[in-house]
């Protein structure tokens, strides 16, 4: 009976080992495709500023489809929407934090956007977090609504202390 339980031990053991890593792997691979997709570095208000200004300039003045009133609440400009969607390659996140004045570049492959997007989850949820303001959370917009719109602008937000965030879509 004794040799029955030492040979449940060592399955029981190589399943838990196999098990974590299987978890180690994914968390590697998940790391390392985030970092193909993320771009941080220090610098300062002026020169984050500038990168501002340089993705800004390449959009020619467009409106932004969402927009964080005063108040905090999120509006979805909703006559930007054209009657078909267009296809839609990445979602690009240009944020800059004040506090440790980090400039933080990020595409999104529109895939992801798509597969990590849900009713529960979605850009306005993204938006609100953005905005650290979750008494006027935005459920509204998914990806199917950011294919309307199409190519361009999605949000151009600035924080009283600074911290700025652009969201734009190719």
């Amino acid at each position: 009976m004794n040799d029955a339980k030492e040979r449940r031990r060592p399955l029981w053991h190589n399943v838990l080992l196999v098990g974590l890593l299987l978890a180690i792997v994914g968390l590697g691979t998940s790391s390392l495709i985030f970092s193909g997709w993320t771009q941080l570095e220090s610098t300062t208000p002026e020169k984050a500023a500038l990168c501002f200004n340089d993705e800004l300039a390449l959009m020619e003045d467009q409106r932004a489809y969402l927009t964080i009133a005063e108040s905090g609440k999120v509006e979805v400009q909703r006559k930007l929407e054209k009657p078909q969607p267009s296809k839609l390659v990445a979602l690009h996140l240009l944020a800059y934090e004040t506090g440790s004045s980090r400039l933080a570049r990020v595409r999104f492959p529109f895939w992801f956007i798509q597969v990590k997007t849900t009713n529960n989850v979605n850009l306005g949820t993204l938006v609100s977090l953005l905005a650290q303001d979750w008494t006027h959370l935005d459920l509204k917009v998914t990806e199917h609504d950011l294919m309307r719109r199409g190519p361009g602008l999605v949000l151009d937000h600035t924080r009283s202390d600074g911290g700025r965030i652009v969201l734009w879509s190719e």
